[in-house]
């Protein structure tokens, strides 16, 4: 049995400050830098991988403010999600301090 597996070179990743009492912050508006590699109208396909790392205790949505919400403490960095297309996050932050966000996104290796 011969198995290859390929991965892609393409990436993108964001850093930015949430602020406290912040809630649904919504990435693709805020982030101009969000899916300009990946995702719809690029030729690489929407990603498939998602790693959070935060320093503070945020909470994320994937995909619509309705979904259900991931909650992501400092001691769970990174939190990777794995198969989910991202089109767009949702973000809050009740913390009681600002949290610094870094994000990783890529397509999965297949």
């Amino acid at each position: 049995m011969n198995l290859q597996q390929k991965s892609s070179p393409y990436y993108e990743n964001i850093e930015f400050n949430l602020t406290n009492g912040t809630s649904d912050y919504d990435l693709d508006v805020e982030q101009a830098t969000f899916l300009a590699v990946l995702g719809s109208g690029n030729e690489q396909p929407f990603p498939t991988y998602l790693e959070i790392r935060t320093n503070q205790t945020i909470s994320v949505k994937l995909n619509s403010t309705s979904g259900h919400k991931i909650t992501i403490a400092s001691t769970d960095s990174p939190y990777v999600i794995v198969g989910v297309k991202i089109i767009n996050l949702y973000l809050s932050n009740a913390s009681g301090s600002t949290a610094a966000v870094k994000i990783r996104l890529q397509n999965t290796p297949y």
